[in-house]
């Protein structure tokens, strides 16, 4: 299957199961969400046992990985180099953006696409995020 830079539903789909199924591997229960470029919602869905509230912080990652066009955890460094810098950004948000690690883009595609995962450990978390990047260069043949 050839993938758009943008993620259709049903490629969404496929990348949001790569990451329960890493999740599943490592023993944890996640909530995965797919953003576009803009940070709108392409998807997102609650695993099997995640939190009531994991839905909301994975879309939370998402976004702000796609509107700030940096993995998540790349800005808590951002965060500690200027204190109150996040609050003034978050003004301008239509969302609460977040520095907790497991939100990652798509950085090789045009326009960029992000995932936010939610539910485990910050780093698990972002295994488990950069698992759907890995199944969209298996779905595009490495674009």
């Amino acid at each position: 299957m050839s993938m758009p830079a943008v993620p259709t539903l049903s490629e969404s789909r496929i990348l949001a199961e790569a990451v329960l199924d890493k999740a599943r591997d490592l023993g944890v229960a996640v909530s995965v969400s797919i953003a576009d470029a803009s940070g709108h919602e392409l998807l997102t869905i609650r695993g099997d046992g995640a939190s009531w509230f994991t839905p909301g912080v994975a879309r939370a990652k998402a976004q702000t990985a796609a509107a700030m066009k940096k993995d998540t955890s790349a800005l808590a460094d951002l965060d500690a180099r200027f204190p109150g810098l996040i609050p003034l950004i978050a003004d301008q948000l239509s969302f609460q953006p977040t520095v907790l690690a497991g939100g990652v883009i798509d950085s090789a595609a045009q326009p960029l696409w992000a995932v936010g995962v939610s539910g485990a450990l910050p780093d698990q978390d972002e295994e488990c995020a950069r698992a759907a990047l890995a199944a969209a260069r298996v779905t595009t043949g490495g674009r």
